[in-house]
């Protein structure tokens, strides 16, 4: 049963959904055709559009309408069948059910950490104590998580513009469920349907590596690492041959979904830089740089982040989902929202955060100031692509200054209490802390 804050917190979730989904039919319309929310991966009107092309037995890979799997499709036409006039409700129901169980998720992450805590408070210093979590901290940031997911405008407008992002978001919320509650079977079928979906997620099998390699002890063991692998390997190998079936046997699925995401042949406009670059980019650089750009998304981050990180696989597994939201090929706010909810998770690292204000606004001002640069480029004609393209940009600089002063601001925290708060002084000049 909820408690009474967290009914207080669905019912105002579940309410903007139905006012804006049944009552403002305006207000729906505009977010089912804005390109920040709604990409060529995500659309519901090529889902739809796919699910008819196989009852006329027509392969929906012939041409670029659908970029969903052919798993995925089959789950999509049977809701279509059984709730066709139901269709937003579904939608409602699959992000309310999302919004909770990141709740339940950032539950798990703060016990996690009041756990630690409580096993390694003795190696801390004594002037490090008001850094402590308590209690309270923990039940005020679990709630805050429930109602940021519940009142997010970015999850909302997702919702009512009918993305399957909204799906994609729900699984990629219960892998994140079953990485924390050390659920190995589910973790893996989970990570695989969604890795399959938007390919970027299989990075996630890293931090997954770090969380199930443990022995009763406590200690990584190598064979546990090897069968987690392994069978993150053949569950994907059977999730493509299953999708390979439900196709007919046809292979066409693969060039539709994961070549149109490596090689970003649509240069529809979105909220990311993939689509405004490769429009002026010449030909005979684009390889070089679609590489560039994908390695920078899947590899680079990955590594470094893994080593610093590899005792905390519970942020890394949220910072690694944070970057390729970020820097995907065909992003949208939907996929903004699903790391922008976790957020008040660590808000006991926010005293250490130095740009927050100039985050805040910028981010403010690119959401503001990007459906009117639209309106400008495409209705009236007064503007151009680079003045939607500044707001997109600004946008993802925001984001990127977000991620890296959270970054400072938690090996800040973790620093002090180990250290202690006060900072020695040397020949009567106090040190300064620089975070590399």
């Amino acid at each position: 049963m909820l408690d009474r804050i967290e009914s207080i917190c669905v019912g105002i979730g579940f309410g903007l959904r139905i006012f804006l989904v049944f009552v403002q039919s305006k207000i729906r319309n505009y977010f089912e055709q804005s390109g920040e929310f709604v990409t060529p991966l995500n659309s519901w009107k090529r889902v739809v559009e796919g699910i008819y092309l196989r009852k006329l037995n027509v392969s929906p890979y012939f041409g670029s309408i659908v970029h969903e799997t052919p798993l995925s499709l089959f789950f999509y036409s049977k809701l279509h069948i059984f709730a066709n006039k139901y269709v937003e409700s579904l939608f409602i129901l699959a992000d309310l059910l999302s919004a909770f169980i990141t709740y339940k998720v950032a539950c798990h992450i703060l016990n996690g950490y009041y756990v630690q805590q409580t096993k390694e408070q003795s190696t801390y210093k004594k002037d490090s104590k008001i850094l402590l979590l308590s209690r309270e901290i923990l039940r005020k940031s679990s709630y805050t998580v429930l109602l940021c997911a519940m009142v997010n405008p970015l999850s909302i407008g997702t919702c009512v513009a009918k993305s399957s992002l909204v799906f994609h978001n729900l699984l990629l919320t219960m892998t994140y469920y079953f990485f924390m509650t050390y659920q190995l079977i589910p973790f893996i079928l989970t990570l695989c349907l969604v890795s399959s979906i938007s390919m970027y997620p299989i990075v996630l099998i890293v931090p997954g590596l770090l969380q199930f390699s443990l022995n009763t002890n406590k200690q990584r063991s190598i064979v546990r690492t090897i069968f987690v692998f392994i069978l993150f390997v053949c569950m994907s190998l059977g999730i493509l041959f299953v999708n390979f079936s439900i196709n007919h046997q046809s292979w066409s699925f693969l060039d539709a979904i994961y070549n149109f995401i490596f090689y970003v042949p649509d240069y529809t406009p979105n909220i990311g830089i993939f689509w405004y670059f490769f429009t002026e980019m010449f030909d005979h650089f684009r390889s070089l740089f679609v590489w560039t750009f994908q390695m920078h998304v899947l590899i680079l981050y990955l590594f470094p982040f893994t080593l610093r990180l590899r005792n905390d696989p519970a942020f890394l597994f949220w910072l690694l989902c944070a970057v390729f939201c970020i820097f995907k090929s065909y992003p949208a706010y939907g996929d903004i929202a699903f790391y922008i909810n976790y957020l008040p998770i660590w808000s006991f690292v926010f005293r250490y955060l130095r740009n927050g204000l100039v985050i805040i606004c910028m981010m403010l001002v690119a959401i503001l100031m990007a459906p009117i640069t639209w309106y400008l480029w495409i209705y009236t004609g007064s503007a151009n692509a680079n003045f939607y393209f500044a707001m997109t940009l600004v946008f993802n600089v925001s984001q990127t200054f977000l991620l890296s002063d959270l970054i400072y601001a938690y090996l800040k925290r973790q620093f002090f209490l180990k250290n202690g708060t006060t900072i020695p002084n040397i020949n009567g000049v106090e040190y300064q802390l620089e975070f590399l």
